[in-house]
């Protein structure tokens, strides 16, 4: 047996899973739920991290509530709706932090719940980097957040206010790291 075909046959295991490391947030057994017969998963918009997070759960129930009523398999439609920095989220989640589909969505919220207001100058001058979000993201939720603002500031302003709060941000953690030391 080679190694791809014994790693396909450790998958269906938990045991397996953690020596792939690949672990599931949410309860194994999930995976083998059935999909009702004639079943057929309606289109969905998918989630990347820039759109409005609780615009996304909204059209998500819209498309699904309907159709099912279950946590597992809403959990696997709405899984498959994550792209991008919202997919590496859901990797990231701790084992067993998904007991339903209420913790999925409260856990989802948590972490992406933007306002979508009208973004006023202090809200810009506020936006920080989040614990372990990376500069690129920062950079592109700065930018979803800036285009909701009137305020008319040129790019150039834009730029320097994104790159100011990066600066704050990173002198902020080598405080504290040093401040623990």
């Amino acid at each position: 047996m080679n190694q791809l075909e014994q790693r396909l046959e450790a998958l269906p295991n938990r045991k397996g899973l953690q020596e792939e490391g690949v672990v599931r947030p949410y309860p194994t057994e999930w995976d083998l739920f059935p999909y009702p017969p004639k079943f057929k998963a309606p289109t969905l918009q998918v989630f990347d991290g820039k759109e409005p997070s609780n615009q996304h759960i909204y059209y998500f129930k819209s498309q699904t509530r309907n159709v099912v009523d279950n946590d597992a398999i809403l959990a696997r439609l709405f899984i498959g709706t994550l792209k991008g920095l919202a997919f590496e989220w859901f990797m990231k989640l701790p084992e067993d932090s998904i007991k339903n589909w209420g913790d999925l969505e409260k856990l989802f919220l948590t972490r992406f719940f933007e306002d979508d207001s009208e973004v006023t100058m202090p809200t810009l001058l506020t936006t920080k980097q989040r614990k372990g979000e990376s500069v690129k993201a920062f950079m592109e939720r700065f930018w979803n957040i800036a285009l909701r603002s009137s305020s008319g500031m040129t790019q150039a302003t834009l730029v320097e206010i994104c790159r100011h709060n990066l600066q704050t941000s990173l002198l902020t953690q080598i405080g504290v790291a040093e401040s623990h030391t």
